[in-house]
């Protein structure tokens, strides 16, 4: 059996991605400046592989970002604003993490509404 991915690697990869897109860098590009395989920077956006810190910080450089873009709560400054959220679409596998992150969740109430946010972003084609 696989290994679930921590919630905050989820987020992590996420915000990767969510930058690595606004920029239009393809997934080779961006690897290929991390002198890594497609295929690990794949698991870094899915939050199944860890990232150490020099990584990261290779990774904020290259995609010109702060380092606290990465972390920073929904108060902070950083962080994608609504409409770049919005826009995001998930990937297949991005779809597969979230399911097994829901399936953490106890509070019925709160799955229920990260599910809506999830399907409220996402194009109606797509649903």
């Amino acid at each position: 059996m696989g290994k679930t991915p921590d919630a905050i690697d989820v987020e992590l990869g996420l915000r990767i991605r969510l930058r690595r897109d606004q920029l239009s860098i393809t997934p080779d590009v961006l690897a290929e400046k991390l002198h890594i395989r497609p295929q690990e920077l794949e698991k870094y956006e899915c939050g199944f592989e860890k990232i150490s810190a020099s990584r990261l910080l290779h990774i904020a450089e290259i995609l010109d970002a702060p380092i606290m873009f990465f972390f920073e709560s929904e108060s902070g400054e950083a962080l994608p604003s609504r409409e770049a959220l919005a826009g995001f679409r998930f990937a297949k596998h991005h779809k597969a993490v979230l399911r097994t992150a829901l399936s953490w969740i106890v509070d019925k109430r709160l799955r229920a509404k990260i599910l809506a946010f999830v399907q409220s972003s996402e194009p109606r084609s797509e649903r």
